[in-house]
């Protein structure tokens, strides 16, 4: 769409998207399936994240550990 500033803007009327007047309305069944299907996915990817940084977390404090432990020697051996 051209306006008179020569700038060309987005149109965003239904019909220029695709969308014609007599599409069918989404029913409140079917958004609240679609709702919960997204609240299923969602929860998904929370628990999945949850335990990818438990993980991550696990696996950082078993190397600080290790570090503790090579450092203990080295001095626990300078020291002898």
């Amino acid at each position: 769409m051209l306006l008179l500033d020569g700038k060309s803007h987005p149109d965003h009327s239904p019909i220029a998207q695709g969308k014609s007047m007599a599409e069918p309305q989404e029913t409140q069944q079917e958004k609240e399936a679609r709702w919960a299907a997204q609240r299923t996915a969602r929860e998904t990817q929370q628990k999945d994240y949850r335990t990818a940084q438990a993980r991550t977390r696990r696996r950082n404090w078993l190397v600080v550990g290790a570090i503790v432990i090579i450092v203990a020697v080295i001095a626990a051996a300078m020291l002898l």
